[in-house]
């Protein structure tokens, strides 16, 4: 080890050991001369007491040379204790030198719990002593204390690493911890290798290896990155480049580098072509494409991919791409007054959108995206301050919306008027949602349902608790059909009412499917059946109900479970329409067999009992589309298929849907970060 050019000459009587430590100093000094990469300070100790510090200049067999004050001094190597450092401030006192001197009588002697009391005596005298630190190093490794050894060696190499050998204990350290599964004790002894040992011959080998633990284990990306980078360019001939060739480009895609990482990707495709990380590679460039809009090359890229490899994870990855590439979403480079989406609407072939900053309305015939500014500004130019648009409904004669603090704004298609419904109207401010029929508009609020009767000029009718015998105040949203309004509360309570008695069911419903605890989030009705989507905090699980249009022949559906984050819990919204595609045959099924008409004779009651027991007919069949967080599923009643699309990848931070419509052959999420399409068809 380098620490042997520590040349230790004890003060002894015989001349014999004299010699036998002057030929020790001369092997070692010869041998430090040839290693010193730096400017070398000795400490010259005497055996008559005497101790100087100079600039070591050679030495040869029975002398050595130093510059001391300015003068070259030539002394014998017998009777001088020589100490090497590369920093003069590491030069320890001599109480501080007496102590590690019999520290190493003490060794010799076989004494090391002794020995190892002396080194420490003298770190406590003089704390920046390298050859101590290094022999508590040594005793603690000896132990089987690798947190000590280690500690005790990193000072070593902060302090004097040229002058010890470190890489030996510090591979030991670090081949132990990794073996063990302590990663980063693994990657704290191979950095200080990489750092304080440039040149040694392990650091090719290590600088990936510290590279791939950093990624892979501790997720230290950045650090990661830069390893692999340095690497990659000064051995480029090791057998770890083709990884981290792969590594560094995926997580320059992670960290946002897109540019720079399809070109470091196709690099790597274009030397390693036939690497088992090559359709990895390729899957992550279709990423990045579709996160820079190019969704043509994003599609192409994942559809050679699914073409080509065998691997079903691989396949499935490449499937979810094309499932993105379905995707358009329109922000507010689009003309949309925020990216915050809280309510969408359907007008025919236009699409009112609802923001924090106000509705806007754009025009969707024939995939176009043409905004329509008149009308909004209207709206918006309505109340005090911009509205908060959390509701909007509209039909071919008249648009409303639904704000947070300002109430509600109605828009007349026919005569162009404007009117606000606040608070000074008795109107609550807070509404949540609106629905409208031939016969009324309903409006879930903070402080209960509004009820405004159509051909009246009356104002509108309030159901609070205060007023009338409505359940709960604080509504999130609500169905109407033909007999009944249901609503949902934000306490996840349904409630009722009946519109040919015009009462509300004093306690809220309850379905014996659904358990208790679930929250409903949100209602719809598709052909002769009710749907709506619910959540259970408790159960970690949400999903959806489908029933009879009164809420009778129910059947509660578990989508996902498992779900921690209350915010993927409970952004689960449901949309249905009828399935009107062909019936195909099972192949298995046999063709109808002709049966002879029975014989006239009278009804046995094993016939009559049969003919009873005939089951319904099963409910019409529908198409569902389903949107969470995560995923946007669709389910064929008929033949019972699910498909689930991934949803689209926003950038800017993790999706959130505040609602969901199907219209016009199109699919509508309204997220956090902009409005997303997909054509159904």
């Amino acid at each position: 080890m380098l620490y042997q050019k520590f040349v230790k000459q004890t003060h002894t009587k015989t001349q014999k050991t004299h010699r036998l430590f002057a030929l020790i100093a001369f092997i070692g000094l010869f041998f430090y001369q040839h290693l010193a990469h730096s400017q070398q300070y000795v400490i010259v100790d005497s055996e008559n007491g005497d101790r100087f510090t100079g600039t070591w200049r050679g030495s040869t067999e029975t002398h050595f040379e130093i510059e001391y004050q300015g003068q070259i001094l030539r002394l014998p190597l017998m009777g001088h204790t020589l100490s090497f450092t590369s920093d003069i401030a590491n030069v320890p006192d001599r109480t501080a030198a007496k102590h590690y001197r019999n520290g190493l009588t003490l060794l010799e002697l076989g004494l090391p719990e002794l020995a190892q009391q002396r080194f420490e005596a003298a770190l406590e005298e003089f704390p920046r002593y390298p050859a101590a630190h290094y022999q508590l190093g040594l005793r603690y490794k000896a132990n089987d204390d690798n947190a000590n050894a280690l500690e005790r060696f990193r000072s070593v190499a902060i302090l004097d690493a040229a002058n010890f050998d470190l890489v030996p204990h510090f591979r030991e350290l670090g081949d132990t911890a990794l073996a063990d599964g302590a990663y980063a004790e693994a990657v704290d002894n191979y950095q200080l290798i990489l750092t304080y040992y440039p040149e040694h011959e392990s650091v090719p080998g290590l600088s990936y290896i510290t590279g791939f633990l950093l990624v892979e284990q501790l997720k230290n990306d950045d650090a990661g990155l830069v390893l692999l980078e340095s690497a990659r360019q000064q051995y480029p001939n090791m057998s770890s480049h083709e990884k981290a060739f792969f590594l560094i480009g995926k997580l320059q895609a992670k960290i946002g580098q897109l540019e720079t990482a399809l070109y470091t990707l196709q690099g790597f495709i274009m030397r390693y072509p036939m690497s088992e990380w090559v359709y990895e590679a390729r899957l992550v460039r279709a990423e990045v494409n579709l996160e820079l809009g190019k969704t043509a090359e994003a599609g192409n890229e994942a559809a050679e991919v699914r073409e080509m490899s065998v691997d079903e994870t691989i396949r499935e990855r490449a499937k979810q791409i094309l499932d993105q590439t379905r995707w358009t979403v329109y922000t507010k480079a689009e003309g949309l007054p925020d990216n915050h989406i809280q309510a969408i609407a359907a007008d025919g072939t236009r699409l009112w959108v609802g923001t924090p900053n106000g509705v806007m309305l754009f025009e969707t015939n024939f995939n176009n995206w043409i905004p329509i500014d008149k009308v909004p500004q209207l709206i918006n130019n309505a109340t005090e301050e911009i509205p908060d648009v959390r509701a909007i409904a509209a039909n071919s004669k008249e648009v409303w919306v639904g704000t947070r603090a300002q109430g509600t704004i109605h828009y007349n298609k026919l005569t162009g008027e404007i009117q606000t419904y606040s608070l000074v109207d008795g109107f609550p401010a807070w509404v949540k949602d609106i629905k409208m029929d031939d016969t009324d508009i309903w409006f879930a609020t903070d402080n209960g349902v509004v009820r405004k009767i159509r051909g009246t000029d009356d104002p509108p009718l309030v159901y609070t608790r205060q007023l009338s015998f409505i359940p709960v105040d604080n509504i999130e949203t609500l169905l109407l059909m033909p007999t009944t309004v249901w609503g949902a509360s934000a306490d996840g309570e349904i409630i009722t009412f009946d519109r040919e008695i015009e009462e509300w069911d004093p306690q809220p419903h309850r379905f014996t499917e659904i358990e208790e605890g679930t929250t409903i989030v949100g209602f719809d009705t598709a052909a002769d059946q009710m749907l709506f989507t619910w959540y259970n905090t408790a159960e970690k699980t949400n999903g959806y109900f489908r029933a009879d249009l009164d809420g009778l022949n129910g059947k509660s559906t578990t989508l996902d479970t498992g779900i921690d984050d209350e915010n993927d819990l409970k952004r689960i919204y449901i949309r249905g329409i009828l399935d009107n595609s062909p019936i195909v045959p099972n192949q298995n099924q046999t063709g109808a067999v002709e049966t002879p008409d029975p014989p006239t004779s009278e009804f046995s009651p094993e016939t009559e009992l049969v003919a009873e027991e005939v089951p319904p007919p099963p409910p019409t069949p529908l198409v569902l589309w389903i949107a969470t967080n995560s995923s946007f599923y669709t389910y064929h009643t008929r033949p019972d298929e699910w498909e689930n699309i991934t949803t689209p990848k926003i950038e800017l931070g993790d999706l959130i849907i505040h609602a969901l419509i199907v219209a016009n052959n199109r699919a509508w999420i309204a997220t956090n970060n902009g409005l997303a399409t997909t054509d159904i068809r």
